[in-house]
């Protein structure tokens, strides 16, 4: 509240919650004793008058109800780290202690993404609006295809960050 505050007071248009670790997991108490969740804190951003809220995420730990307050809360964006499709990104994201226990980290956040942008809808809000966001080398055979799929699933806006390679000659592209 202390940093959402003086941002506020200072006039700073854009707040992104998230640099490193996963948002959605936040959670403490205020000094009532209250819990606060993320949602809370996207919410009182934007009741301060930021203009920008947005937060990037994986989406591994969305549920209905952590979803809906999100909507509610009414973030700007909320951006989806999703490396490549359902091989490729259960390779790379999958969590090491369900990997080979069949379960399918890209399935949930594909479930998650369209329950977002189906509650958003329902709602009639067009936020949050919902971005993925990619390396490069996991798209590479086909990036129109993760192009295609996530804009079917609702995703406004699919980035990629470009691979900016400082390996020289040192390390073959098939070692990466």
């Amino acid at each position: 509240k202390n940093v959402i505050d003086e941002c506020a007071g200072l006039g700073v248009p854009s707040m992104l919650f998230s640099w490193r670790g996963e948002p959605t997991i936040y959670s403490s108490k205020d000094k009532k004793g209250n819990v606060v969740r993320f949602p809370d804190v996207l919410s009182y951003a934007r009741r301060k008058g930021i203009l920008e809220v947005s937060a990037l995420s994986n989406g591994q730990l969305m549920d209905r109800d952590l979803i809906e307050a999100i909507v509610d809360a009414a973030p700007s964006w909320i951006s989806f780290s999703i490396d490549g499709l359902e091989a490729n990104y259960n390779k790379i994201r999958a969590p090491r202690v369900k990997q080979g226990k069949g379960y399918n980290s890209f399935g949930q956040v594909v479930s998650n993404i369209k329950s977002l942008v189906s509650y958003r809808d329902s709602k009639g809000k067009n936020v949050p609006q919902v971005r993925s966001n990619t390396i490069f080398p996991p798209i590479a055979n086909n990036p129109h295809a993760y192009y295609k799929f996530m804009k079917n699933i609702g995703v406004g806006w699919v980035t990629v960050n470009e691979l900016l390679d400082f390996r020289g000659d040192k390390l073959p592209d098939e070692a990466i």
